[in-house]
């Protein structure tokens, strides 16, 4: 969690605009929690003023990058690092990808453990094996499938019409008898319908 004695007196003076910067940051980070399923507002606002304060120390360095990136960042970073302490397996670029998430949530961490997010360890053991079960039943179980290319089955009528459409693109003759006899049958039609 973030330090605990830092107010806003460390951040003054903040202008209009970079107050609203920080509260949209607040939003972004708060939204994802509250996205993991953490419910206790309590403990969402906390984290939050952690994650916060550790973006605020970094525009230092970054100040071209807007606060809510900044935000994001440090959610992301510091969620994925906890999550791979307590897995004890390396995250895929130290990245907190779906299947760490749904292990957060096969693992009861929102209506059990919302307590221990974040938190250094130890852990309670429970939690740990839990999260541990968790994360590899989340994992892709991959099938070796092979596609053979069959070819096309058509019923009757389309049978009939794919034999018909290649003999018109093989006779020319063909396709110029049937385009005349389909002139000649609008022709007749129309004749029969408008004189009478």
């Amino acid at each position: 969690m973030g330090p605990p004695r830092h107010s806003l007196d460390t951040l003054r003076p903040l202008s209009e605009e970079e107050l609203t910067e920080w509260e949209e940051a607040y939003a972004a980070v708060e939204a994802y929690l509250q996205a993991l399923r953490l419910r206790n507002r309590l403990l969402v606002a906390e984290l939050v003023r952690g994650i916060l304060w550790r973006a605020s120390a970094r525009r230092l360095d970054e100040p071209e990058k807007p606060a809510r990136l900044l935000a994001m960042e440090e959610a992301l970073s510091e969620i994925a690092e906890w999550t791979q302490d307590v897995l004890d397996v390396p995250l895929e670029n130290r990245r907190l990808a779906a299947r760490g998430r749904l292990a957060l949530l096969l693992a009861g961490m929102p209506d059990k453990w919302q307590g221990v997010f974040l938190t250094p360890a130890p852990w309670p053991p429970a939690f740990v094996d839990a999260m541990r079960r968790s994360y590899l039943a989340a994992g892709p179980r991959f099938a070796a499938l092979t596609m053979v290319p069959k070819p096309l089955e058509l019923n009757a009528l389309g049978s009939g019409a794919a034999q018909w459409w290649e003999t018109m693109d093989r006779k020319p003759i063909v396709r110029i008898m049937f385009t005349g006899v389909l002139l000649l049958a609008g022709i007749l039609a129309a004749w029969y319908f408008f004189l009478d």
